[in-house]
């Protein structure tokens, strides 16, 4: 008689990417064989989660544990909403491996044993971009966003990696008010607050088609040649170049040192990780049962191993990130999202969960969204 196994996907909604086709495609193509190989009849509940708030993840939840009777739950969800769900996974024993780009802090105090977290840790990278920036570039940045995009981690985060670098960094912000409900941004109207401050660079944390706009006016007025634009990789939109190459300082994390090669493929992937993220917990799922005998798979997966391309993966929300490292990268293009030329430039300091800059952000009270970036 073969075992079961069901495993319980939280699925979000998002206008920008198909983060839940993607990951669920890549946890699929991450079990491969567990079923054929191991006599294990694997069974996959999604449920559908909208824009993953608390309480349509916790309604998800319930019903993946109560009625479905998942043995293991994961999905796309933020370290926000998996920390006030936390006490429940513990309460009914189920493990939850959770995955989110890293938007919000992570608050390892408010976690437990039963939540495992995969990340590409955005909220370190920007520390790590605020400090090289600085640097690299001068004390005055310059944080552009959307209403929508300025209430996560990023802009904490960025003045704290720049404070890092100096002292007397300064980080002027514009926002793109929004022109009319679940409308776009009014993109254009961030530029010429640029061109008054004139700053060393800008960091933009704009996405999707309002991405495309911001490029095209940073291209139109000619501050790509004068001001260096860094960002989220979603930032790499297409765009109407009007002929014009621009360059734009992003990042990727890693667990291990990474080449010219890794660069470009890390890269690509972190344009949209979610394939990656289902890839990467797929595989966690598959040697978690593999090794569990019958045993709990929560005990397993704590001491688990899975190596792919962002090298061995740290899933505990204890030292998430401690054993991360962070690249800058270079990407130079026209227009053309397909044809991204990327360089690597180097290995730059990082910040750590268990560091004290961290710790007091999260000792204060902070509002904001709780769904994961993207998900609108």
């Amino acid at each position: 008689m073969s075992k079961k196994i069901t495993i319980g996907v939280l699925l979000t909604n998002s206008t920008i990417l198909p983060m839940a086709a993607n990951f669920n495609s890549g946890l699929k193509h991450g079990l491969n064989g567990l079923s054929s190989e191991n006599d294990i009849e694997v069974e996959i509940v999604p449920e559908f989660i909208g824009q993953g708030s608390s309480a349509q993840v916790e309604s998800a939840v319930n019903k993946l544990i109560g009625f479905n009777d998942s043995n293991i739950i994961t999905g796309i969800i933020s370290n926000s909403v998996s920390q006030e769900l936390a006490d429940k996974f513990a309460k009914y024993k189920r493990p939850v491996i959770v995955n989110n780009i890293g938007e919000h802090l992570p608050n390892p105090g408010a976690s437990n044993d039963y939540v495992f977290l995969n990340s590409m840790h955005s909220w370190q990278q920007i520390w790590s971009m605020g400090k090289w920036a600085v640097q690299t570039f001068g004390k005055k940045g310059m944080l552009v966003s959307g209403l929508y995009d300025a209430g996560y981690s990023f802009p904490i985060m960025l003045q704290k990696g720049m404070e890092a670098a100096s002292e007397d960094a300064s980080l002027p912000f514009a926002i793109a008010p929004v022109r009319q409900y679940k409308g776009l941004a009014d993109v254009a109207s961030v530029i010429p607050q640029l061109i008054e401050q004139n700053p060393d660079f800008v960091f933009a944390t704009f996405c999707g088609e309002e991405a495309s706009m911001f490029l095209a006016e940073y291209v139109k007025h000619c501050l790509h040649k004068k001001i260096p634009l860094l960002g989220l990789p979603f930032l790499l939109e297409p765009f109407d170049s009007n002929g014009e190459s621009i360059d734009i300082y992003t990042s990727v994390s890693a667990y291990k040192t990474i080449s010219d090669t890794d660069a470009g493929q890390l890269s690509r992937i972190s344009l949209d990780p979610f394939r990656q993220f289902g890839i990467e917990t797929g595989l966690l799922i598959k040697n978690a049962v593999k090794s569990s005998a019958n045993g709990s798979l929560q005990k397993v997966l704590a001491g688990i191993e899975v190596d792919d391309v962002r090298g061995k993966l740290d899933i505990s929300p204890r030292t998430t990130g401690n054993n991360s490292k962070v690249f800058v990268i270079k990407n130079t293009y026209a227009g053309d999202k397909e044809e991204v030329i990327t360089q690597l430039i180097s290995e730059v300091e990082t910040i750590g969960i268990d560091d004290k800059v961290v710790e007091e952000i999260n000792s204060q009270p902070s509002s904001g969204w709780s769904n994961p970036y993207m998900s609108i």
